[in-house]
């Protein structure tokens, strides 16, 4: 029983209501069966456009009950029957053209909605109807033949009339029921006129022109005024025959096209109803010699206001969309930075004329989803950043901005926070929320999140001078308080990040003093690489036979005036994080062949090899490799003179992988730095095998003494052997090192015992032109 309630209870309303409707629309029939207006029909129209077609049987009562109750007996049942199933029929076929072939959306957010409605269902189903009923009555004698054209459109009008004076009212009611919507999603809002649209900023608007303004743009005022224009103007044209009649309807959409830019389809669709209904009842039954005139204006009227707020709807919704658009993520819904920006500007604000106030911004970066574009493809990391979208938005509070700057970085706004101890609690549960599995095509991935919190407050954040120094260490505009914030909560991100991830960091006193300083390395490196005050220092590799020289590596030096001797990892971490690394690599790599080219000129062909390190990054871009190549012809330096180190990582990274082939071909050695301490493979040995290995230092510092690295170096030292390539063990400092990499077999060592990096001069006088 509980199965059939909710059909039944449908069926009775609507089987009561429309015999309701019948009996008003009879009441003002302008002759037998054409009615000024037929609210009925649209009535059919929304029953079958919201409950759906299952619901057509019932239009075949109507006809019958319109005939029990109130037809002539001129009328025979079977031309009831007749007409009740053809109408029936058309009906149903309108709306399943509407429903399964159009698939208009039934609340009539759209315009495109909007016209399809009118267009089939008060203009060409009540037509087609309205010629076959009148052919009808026109064959069985009600009508004459003369008068069939006048009938048609009489029978028209009041159709398509009540279609579109009820059914687009109802239409856009039913959007306030959801329950009648759960298949589908909410519609679009659109952009509301009236208060809180007017062109001051709340912050710089005078008082008495805000107070002017809201009092103008008051949206109760409005329609109150909208509400007075148009039932006058419908009274002046409908009721009062000695101030003019109906020669003064075209009055009424003056408050019409007004209500309609003001508000789009759903005002305009009451106000159809309600100027329909007032001008139904002013005329009454007072135009039964002459109808038609009245029945096409009312339909005009209707057909006319409720195109023109189908056309501001779409606008406003067009407009709408531009506005989402601009200032949200197209991928993930979420905010772009550029609405962040504002926020936190207005975040700002607010915290200056409120001295307790507090916000925070939440920088997020996901770890490791750079593995899941690489190895599920860019599909499966755009539906897992949608994921974490709707992960964050659920992790915090329905006030806070969730927004997307790039790529896989996110950031939130905590507006009203009560200091960094609330900031942190949030932390926590983003990083409890995102480091859950997720379903991504058909896998279950797991990413995790590190997060950098910076807190502000009315005197800003960590002080003013965070700003001032970041721009005398760039020479960059700050960009405001919107772009301090981010950038420090940028800063604590990469805190987190290099301390492994899956954290959060805050944002203090410590991590500024040490940005600071590493801004201003930044700025002071590429102030001497552009200089060309990067220098180059050289390191003996020499042959443990015979102790000669048979390389020597090319190490990049710089003394700057304010710090004096930088440590070349310091300054070689800030070339990589810069870009740098591509000038002041190509210069050392200048340097250092120029030197050992005029070397080859100056003490013969005997001269040592010269190596330069490379990173991955040098290797990636396309004309690198051609350009070192060139470089070699340029300065007339041998290829085999050549010897280019890197990481194992580096050696294995697909990217290089050009570029290594290009080098191996020209004869350039390629060797293998720090060999032991990365994660290449043996399959990687195999496939791309090195001419040289340098054994990392940390395994020479524990010679001769510990019996696993004694293991270890023997092991490497017989690869090689195998693989046909050359070892030379770092960081030799004592003679008991050197004393046991001799007895195993090592045939090349570099280290202090050996000789210190030192300039090309001193390399000439103490190897080169006293040969031991």
């Amino acid at each position: 029983m509980r199965r059939w309630r909710g059909p039944l209870i449908v069926s009775v309303v609507y089987l009561g209501l429309w015999l309701g409707l019948d009996v008003v629309a009879s009441v003002f029939q302008a002759r037998q069966e054409v009615s000024l207006w037929y609210p009925p029909t649209g009535l059919s129209f929304t029953l079958l456009l919201v409950f759906g077609l299952r619901y057509a049987p019932l239009l075949l009562l109507t006809n019958p009950l319109h005939g029990l109750v109130l037809s002539s007996p001129e009328v025979s049942w079977a031309s009831v029957w007749l007409s009740g199933a053809f109408g029936t029929a058309v009906y149903t076929a309108v709306a399943w053209v509407l429903l399964r072939r159009l698939r208009i959306d039934p609340r009539l957010p759209g315009q495109r909605d909007v016209a399809w409605f009118l267009g089939l269902a008060a203009v060409a189903g009540p037509f087609v109807v309205a010629v076959v009923q009148v052919l009808q009555y026109t064959v069985t004698g009600l009508l004459t033949w003369g008068e069939w054209f006048r009938a048609v459109l009489g029978f028209w009008s009041g159709r398509a009339t009540g279609v579109g004076v009820l059914a687009p009212a109802l239409l856009v009611a039913s959007r306030r029921v959801p329950a009648l919507w759960r298949d589908r999603p909410a519609p679009p809002e659109a952009p509301r006129t009236g208060r809180g649209h007017a062109s001051w900023p709340d912050r710089v608007r005078p008082r008495w022109l805000g107070r002017l303004a809201a009092r103008l743009l008051d949206r109760e005022l409005e329609v109150a005024g909208q509400a007075v224009l148009l039932l006058t103007t419908v009274y002046l044209a409908y009721g009062e025959p000695s101030v003019g009649g109906l020669d003064l309807a075209y009055l009424v959409y003056v408050p019409l096209i007004w209500i309609a830019v003001r508000g789009g389809l759903p005002r305009v669709a009451l106000a159809v109803l309600v100027a329909n209904a007032l001008a139904v009842a002013l005329v009454g039954r007072d135009v039964v010699e002459n109808p038609l005139r009245l029945q096409l204006g009312l339909v005009t009227l209707t057909l006319a206001g409720l195109t023109l707020g189908a056309l501001v709807t779409g606008r406003q919704a067009s407009i709408a969309a531009a506005e989402h658009a601009a200032v949200h993520d197209s991928l993930t819904g979420l905010a772009n930075r550029v609405l962040l920006m504002d926020r936190v500007d207005a975040a700002a604000h607010r915290t200056e004329r409120s001295p307790d106030a507090r916000f925070a911004v939440l920088y997020c970066d996901l770890d490791g989803f750079k593995g899941v574009n690489d190895q599920l493809g860019h599909d499966a990391g755009d539906e897992l950043l949608v994921a974490v979208a709707r992960r964050l938005e659920q992790a915090v509070r329905p006030a806070d901005l969730v927004s997307r700057l790039g790529g896989d970085e996110m950031a939130v706004l905590l507006d009203g926070v009560t200091g960094a101890e609330e900031a942190a609690g949030v932390a926590e549960r983003l990083l409890a929320a995102l480091a859950e599995p997720y379903a991504v095509d058909g896998r279950e991935v797991v990413v995790t999140v590190s997060v950098g919190i910076a807190v502000a407050d009315a005197e800003g954040l960590a002080g003013p001078r965070l700003r001032e120094e970041q721009d005398a260490a760039s020479g960059a505009d700050g960009g405001g308080h919107a772009e301090e914030v981010l950038r420090a909560a940028d800063m604590a991100l990469q805190r987190a990040k290099a301390r492994g991830g899956h954290r959060y960091e805050l944002f203090n006193e410590p991590l500024r003093r040490r940005t600071r300083d590493r801004l201003g390395l930044r700025a002071a490196l590429r102030r001497a690489v552009g200089a060309g005050a990067v220098t180059v220092a050289y390191q003996p590799i020499v042959r443990v036979a015979d102790g000669r020289l048979v390389t020597v590596e090319a190490l990049a030096r710089w003394h700057d005036d304010e710090r004096g001797e930088v440590p070349a990892a310091e300054f070689i971490a800030a070339a990589e994080e810069t870009g740098l690394i591509h000038e002041l690599g190509a210069q050392v790599l200048e340097q250092a062949c120029a030197q050992a080219a005029r070397w080859r000129r100056v003490f013969g062909a005997a001269t040592p090899r010269v190596a330069v390190n490379v990173s991955t990054r040098q290797l990636l871009p396309a004309d690198f490799a051609p350009w070192v190549l060139a470089l070699l012809d340029r300065v007339g330096l041998p290829a085999d003179a050549l010897e280019l180190e890197m990481t194992e990582s580096c050696a294995v990274e697909p990217g290089a992988r050009a570029a290594l082939e290009q080098f191996t071909a020209a004869g350039v050695v390629l060797a293998v730095d720090d060999f032991g301490t990365g994660y290449s493979s043996f399959a990687a040995l195999r496939e791309r095998t090195p001419q040289a290995f340098k054994l990392d230092r940390s395994f020479v510092a524990r010679l001769p003494d510990d019996r696993p690295t004694d293991a270890i170096v023997s092991a490497v030292l017989a690869l090689a052997h195998h693989l046909g390539a050359t070892v030379t063990a770092e960081g030799v400092e004592t003679e008991e090192q050197l004393r046991r990499l001799r007895e195993l077999g090592c045939p090349q060592v570099q280290g202090y015992l050996l000789g210190r990096p030192a300039p090309a001069d001193r390399i000439e006088r103490e190897w080169l032109a006293r040969p031991r």
